[in-house]
């Protein structure tokens, strides 16, 4: 029952929401672009670009040295 917890880096809740988070930010980014370009592809695009974004900041911290 004396279990340390797991470094925040090893978190796995730490990347899903890095990961959902840029998900979210990039998207509705995305969504208020089209909405004032008149467009309908940037929502797919910040989608895209954030989860990519997310997953290369769960990767970089946990690129060992």
């Amino acid at each position: 029952m004396n279990e340390t917890p797991p470094f925040r880096e090893q978190d796995p809740w730490v990347a899903f929401g890095r990961v959902g988070g840029g998900v979210l930010v990039y998207g509705a980014i995305g969504y208020l672009l089209d909405r004032w370009w008149d467009t309908s592809f940037m929502v797919g695009i910040g989608i895209v670009a954030g989860a990519v974004l997310g997953v290369y900041t769960v990767a970089s911290t946990l690129r060992t040295k």
